[in-house]
């Protein structure tokens, strides 16, 4: 008997896709930036080295007094070393003490597109922060969060949380606080409360309108606008509705200016924002505090797959994948209320999110719960979990490796 095709909403779906891809790349984003207590030590002692030969690194540490967090974030993202170069970065340096923990938040930066926390904690016991509040006022900031979960048995953390605006908050004070929740197993939740006012004022954020279309084997897409604050550079993107591929990913992606300076993507190589209008935006490292006459955006290479093919189907009460399309070549299988993938490794291959945005057969949206992801010298494996439903799916692919173009470069004046 032919299985019947599960009809689903492409708009829906991919809004959808967007949706999860957004939460899901935080909370992967979270995972991934787990730090041992051995790599910053080790990573601290380099430091401490490097200060006695390095003037330039001597004396951003002269300039803040966090060492770990914010001495690393400078090393690894260009824009946060102009930040502090142009001394936007702001000390707070206030602590607080409860249940034997101390919290101090040593600083902030703070611009229309979000916030970054830096703190230090401390206590007797091992340590898990769980999330962390923002308020403006007495009104909590919606927004999405990510921040480093300290390994196990650690009694101290020296630390950032990332705090991503989808849309400009108004300014209207500029008195905030932060709730920051611990848990731990004898003495339960531990919330800690650091009000903080800051001291500068919030820098205009730069917009370049751009319109150039790129042609990728027929496949076009347009450059709309880059928009620049302190903390990052967003790329504005926009995908031709009569496309006859669905493009799933932009990898590699930098900016180099007219010296040669190149800022490439902040935390993942390939970016993928999609709506349902087709518009995506991708954030690279920030420029805000230099002044290019032009910018040459990179792109690495373009994945796309015929629109169309790019979802599977799946019953998860018969434990079956129902259909697919013929060219994905993965292994993969229902187990419970999961997918289990095996892809073949390609060249530059790293561990990817797959499956992540479903909806059930009668239309409505069935929530990713989380995923797993691992490989070997051969495979790529992924683990993603929806939450519990026994019906038919359509689960939209979220990557492919079918490069449709590659080493693109386009220049971009900024006037």
């Amino acid at each position: 008997m032919s299985k019947q095709p599960i009809d689903v909403p492409k708009d829906k779906l991919q809004q959808l896709r967007m949706d999860a891809l957004r939460k899901v790349k935080r909370e992967k984003t979270t995972k991934r930036r787990i730090v041992s207590v051995a790599i910053v030590f080790l990573c601290c002692l380099s430091l401490l080295f490097s200060i006695r030969v390095s003037p330039t690194i001597a004396n951003y540490v002269s300039k803040i007094p966090v060492l770990e967090a914010i001495v690393s974030a400078v090393v690894r993202d260009k824009g946060i070393k102009d930040i502090v170069d142009n001394h936007y970065y702001e000390e707070v340096n206030v602590t607080q003490h409860k249940e034997g923990l101390s919290l101090t938040l040593q600083g902030v930066i703070a611009d229309y597109s979000g916030f970054v926390l830096y703190y230090d904690a401390d206590a007797p016991f091992e340590l898990f922060l769980d999330k962390v509040q923002l308020f403006q006022g007495d009104d909590e900031i919606k927004c999405g969060c990510s921040f480093t979960h300290n390994a196990s048995n650690q009694t101290n953390i020296s630390s950032s949380v990332d705090f991503g605006f989808s849309e400009p908050i108004a300014y209207t004070s500029k008195d905030f606080k932060a709730i920051f929740h611990f848990k731990d197993g004898d003495k339960g939740n531990i919330a800690m409360t650091i009000p903080f006012t800051l001291q500068n004022d919030i820098a205009k954020e730069k917009v370049f309108t751009a319109n150039r279309t790129v042609d990728v084997a027929g496949q076009k897409f347009t450059i709309t606008q880059i928009r620049q604050s302190p903390l990052k550079m967003a790329v504005d993107i926009e995908v031709d509705k009569d496309n006859t591929m669905q493009i799933l990913a932009l990898e590699d992606i930098a900016v180099e200016t007219e010296s040669g300076e190149r800022r490439g993507t902040l935390r993942n190589r390939s970016s993928t924002y999609y709506n349902a209008n087709g518009k995506f935006t991708v954030y690279l490292q920030s420029n805000y505090f230099n002044n290019p006459q032009e910018l040459t955006l990179m792109i690495g290479a373009v994945q796309a797959v015929p629109k169309g093919e790019d979802f599977i189907e799946v019953d998860f009460g018969t434990q079956e994948v129902l259909t697919k399309p013929d060219y994905l070549d993965w292994d993969i299988a229902v187990e419970g209320h999961s997918l289990k993938t095996s892809a073949k490794k390609w060249d530059g291959s790293e561990s990817h999110m797959f499956f992540t945005t479903a909806q059930k057969a009668d239309g409505t949206v069935l929530e990713y719960a989380g995923g797993s992801f691992s490989d070997d010298d051969e495979y790529l494996y992924a683990t993603e979990t929806f939450k519990s439903y026994d019906g038919k799916a359509k689960i939209m692919i979220d990557y492919f490796y079918n490069p449709i173009g590659e080493n693109i470069e386009l220049k971009i004046p900024l006037k």
